[in-house]
């Protein structure tokens, strides 16, 4: 084992706190071959070694258990010990079985023919895959990246460096985070499949990765030497992060891989900030329940035609922008398609023969690329000048007027973005290459170049005349099988082969009494036997050596195919860039103009003028009562009332989700859009529950609102749904009204409150900035119609009974609450909430001491009971009143 190799075995038992390997004693009384595997075992404990062996890869030890256990093979033994194996040719798939479920795999290779070695096979570490270096198609999502993250601490604690690669890609970012609280925002933005961190890295990075399969990596690698930017912008502690994942790339795949693109120092003020909360509350990428990827916003704008394309704008939905030139750039382009519909739809067209060229560049640049990829390489390239020719002919009219407030400020000079990409798609390199190489494969090539006959006939003369050669040879053996039947008078004989044995002559057993002296018995059948000549041995050597000259040969084309098109990886990453931007903006414009968007204005103004907003996946699903939304300067805060599914949460969603879009550069879905540039979107829509982690719902809610107000400017745009409803009714109430009070009169951000509690709309009458709106309804006695239409004012109640009636909950259950409900109102108790004056003492409703009774029924969460558990509580409580 090398000096270096030792290091990282003890830098890695430092960190895992275990002996490396208790099986190591075991060594000296092994086999060669055992020896073998445990010194590579030694190098990797912390992978599973698969190590091969003629047709298989075994796996020995704890890794035959684990291997066995999670892809349900047969556990054996060998000499005593646990042992598993899986074929050498479908090794691949149950690799990425293994890397899914977060193991790493080290792939042991044999690397002399056994047919040659004189003694111990060698073998070699070819590969350590991990999960997130994964690069193979059976490990990755196509519509979403796949990141290795790295993330390091700095000595004075400032900083915190995070740097993040999708090798698949050649993508390679680097940021520095002000707080962990933003680091576990951004990691949950990424969604990496593995987290470096240092040896010395403190648990609270640990805790911050999640649930993440995290790596220690040796402080040494941590340099900001080796991170290979230049970039002033850059953080110490960012930079050193890169550099671990460099090393650690290049330690995994025993090589630099050539696609890597230059690190890019991501500012955080460029993009919106949307916290893991808000991005899964508006459910953004990932519904909240049912798993369906239709309840997403991402699946309503993905009308994309290639992966890349669905990996960029999933990306920029996540990460909306702040700048609005920017922004309006996109808008304008998006405006054009949207109008020149002709062009569009031939966009759509050409891009549809586009393949996931990001990360065929990216297995070209790996040196992972096989047949296949390379034949649809080459189609995508020979469509980008389809995709260019589309963009010839698209109209720039200059777009409508946009409806704006009162004095909003001019939108920036922009220039046009579908003009300069159709320009960058005219590489002349990338046309030469695309016809180069479009007639080196044949149109179906094997899996691998081993297999043989993925060349083209024509693409080589000496390849032309091998394979003549060989033709003639097997011809030869046609002749061979003809001439011998006449020779021996034996008209079954026939000639064959099979990979053991080689060619052959077959007798049946009738005719064996007919077969010459100079027949060499090989092989015996129960019917036939099977013999050699000299001759057909001659004719067996002469056809394998040119078969093996054929594939050697294959594979020197193949190889230098692939050389060449390395030479080009730059000009290939700089178009499918292009080609993931076209694809991103057609879809928005398809979308837009399916669903009749329109196009946002932007304000300087603290504003916000939304006319007929609707929800972008609500609306799909069902029929959608448009709503507005008009918060002029000096008014920022709603305090929104109405009962249960009378759609106060959609409201606010669409609000965050017309915001978002707008920035993300898309229309928006509504008649009329003006809205102000903002710079977060805090989103508290729903439950956030972390039993699991000892938190409980209410106290989580706590901290996530104490952040809010850490974090939020008057540039946010704030969402809070129900909040306090997880603790008593007073508790409740007053911590709303506090929170309300404060946005309110401090952070002055355009914050959207809904709310059952009541009192918190005479907020309004205390501070100017505050306006009442209500989701209406209709009563129809003791029946509720919900309108779905949000009007001026204060809803007449929460009909909560009501709801409960609709749920099904039996009469004789909303009875008793409809009782117990006029006599709590009757109290008045919380008339005072907010008042200068102090509360008024009324007499409670069962005497002067609390009654248990009442103290039950403040602990029932109603919305959660079930019918029969209701009918069971109230009985409970009747008993407890008789007794």
């Amino acid at each position: 084992m090398s000096s270096r190799s030792k290091a990282q075995v003890r830098s890695l038992q430092a960190s895992v706190g275990h002996p490396i390997l208790p099986f190591m004693s075991e060594i000296s009384a092994s086999s060669p071959m055992m020896k073998q595997y445990l010194r590579f075992k030694a190098e990797h404990p912390d992978a599973i070694l698969f190590f091969h062996l003629g047709d298989f890869y075994e796996v020995f030890f704890e890794d035959a258990a684990t291997v066995a256990k999670e892809l349900d093979v047969v556990l054996t033994s060998r000499n005593g010990h646990p042992m598993a194996g899986v074929p050498v040719r479908r090794g691949e798939v149950y690799v990425a079985q293994l890397l899914r479920r977060g193991y790493k795999v080290a792939v042991c290779q044999q690397v002399e023919d056994p047919k040659k070695a004189t003694g111990l096979v060698r073998r070699e570490i070819v590969r350590v895959l991990t999960p997130g270096t994964a690069i193979d198609d059976a490990v990755l999502d196509a519509g979403s990246n796949h990141y290795l993250a790295a993330v390091l601490e700095s000595r004075s604690a400032r900083e915190i460096g995070l740097a993040y690669l999708d090798l698949s890609t050649g993508e390679f970012v680097a940021a520095s985070m002000g707080s962990l609280e933003a680091l576990r925002g951004e990691l949950e933005r990424l969604g990496p499949a593995e987290v470096l961190l240092p040896v010395s890295g403190s648990e609270a990075l640990v805790r911050a990765a999640g649930d993440r399969l995290v790596t220690r990596r040796a402080d040494a690698e941590w340099t900001a030497e080796g991170a290979e930017c230049r970039d002033p912008t850059a953080g110490e502690a960012a930079l050193q992060a890169a550099a671990a994942i460099l090393a650690y790339v290049r330690e995994t795949q025993g090589q630099s891989p050539g696609h890597l693109r230059p690190l890019r120092v991501l500012g955080i003020a460029q993009c919106v900030d949307l916290d893991a909360f808000t991005v899964s509350s508006l459910e953004l990428v990932r519904p909240l329940r049912d798993g369906k990827a239709s309840g997403t916003l991402l699946h309503v704008l993905d009308r994309t035609m290639t992966p890349l394309g669905r990996r960029l704008l999933r990306r920029r939905l996540l990460a909306p922008l702040t700048d609005r030139s920017s922004i309006e750039r996109r808008l304008d382009a998006i405006g054009t398609l949207v109008r020149d519909v002709r062009s569009r739809e031939a966009l759509r067209a050409a891009l549809s023969d586009v393949h996931d060229a990001e990360r065929l560049v990216g297995k070209l640049g790996a040196g992972r690329l096989r047949p296949l990829d390379l034949v649809l390489l080459t189609r995508s390239l020979a469509a980008i000048d389809v995709v260019a020719q589309a963009l010839t002919g698209v109209a720039s009219a200059p777009e409508p007027a946009q409806p704006t407030l009162e004095s909003p400020s001019p939108p920036p000079a922009a220039d046009d973005l579908l003009a300069s990409l159709r320009n960058a798609l005219g590489q002349p390199v990338l046309a030469a290459q695309a016809r180069r190489f479009a007639s080196l494969l044949v149109d179906q090539p094997p899996a691998e170049i081993r297999d043989g006959g993925a060349i083209r006939d024509g693409w080589s003369q000496d390849l032309d005349a091998m394979r003549l050669e060989l033709a003639a040879l097997r011809d030869r053996l046609t002749r061979l099988e003809s001439e011998e039947r006449t020779r021996t008078g034996i008209a079954s004989l026939k000639v064959g082969y099979n990979r053991v044995f080689g060619y052959y002559l077959e007798v049946t057993r009738p005719h064996l009494s007919k077969v010459p002296p100079d027949y060499v018995r090989r092989q015996t059948l129960a019917n036939a036997e099977r013999f050699v000549t000299e001759e057909l041995k001659t004719f067996e050597g002469r056809i394998a050596a040119m078969e093996e000259k054929i594939l050697a040969l294959e594979a020197d084309l193949f190889d230098a195919a692939v050389l060449e098109l390395r030479a080009s990886i730059p000009e290939f990453q700089a178009a499918t860039d292009v080609l993931a931007e076209l694809d991103v903006l057609q879809s928005l414009a398809d979308v837009a103009h399916r669903q009749r968007y329109v196009r946002p204005t932007f304000t300087t103004e603290p504003a916000l003028d939304v006319r007929g907003g609707r929800h972008p996946v609500v609306e799909r699903r069902e029929e959608f009562v448009p709503n507005d939304l008009v918060l002029p300067e000096g008014k920022d805060l709603v305090v929104l009332t109405g009962p249960n599914m009378a759609g106060k949460s959609v409201f606010l969603r669409q609000t965050a989700l017309h915001c978002i879009m707008a920035q993300l550069g898309s229309f928006v879905p509504a008649d009329r859009a003006v809205l102000p540039l903002v710079d977060r979107v805090f989103a508290r829509v729903g439950a956030s529950d972390m039993l699991a982690a000892g938190v409980s719902t209410f106290m989580m809610e706590m901290l996530e609102t104490a952040s809010i107000l850490d974090h939020a400017t008057s540039r946010s745009l704030i969402l809070f749904d129900e909040m306090g409803r997880g603790t008593s009714t007073f508790d409740g109430v007053s911590i709303a009204w506090a929170v309300a009070e404060h946005l309110a009169r401090h952070v002055r951000a355009k914050t959207l409150f809904a709310t059952h509690y009541q009192e918190l709309t005479r907020l309004a009458d205390e501070l100017p900035n505050v306006v009442n709106l209500h989701v209406a309804v209709r009563e129809l006695g003791k029946d509720v119609v919900f309108l779905h239409r949000v009007e001026p004012g204060t809803a007449a109640g929460s009909y909560g009974v009501h709801v409960a009636r609709l749920a099904g909950l039996p009469d004789a259950v909303t009875q008793a609450a409809d009782r117990v409900l006029d006599g709590l109102l009757a109290e008045g108790r919380l008339s005072q909430i907010g008042a200068s004056a102090p509360p008024v003492a009324i007499p409670p409703l069962f005497g002067t001491d609390e009654h248990p009774v009442l103290k039950a029924l403040r602990k029932i969460d109603v919305e959660r009971l079930t019918p029969i558990e209701a009918l069971q509580k109230l009985d409970q409580l009747r008993r407890q009143l008789d007794a």
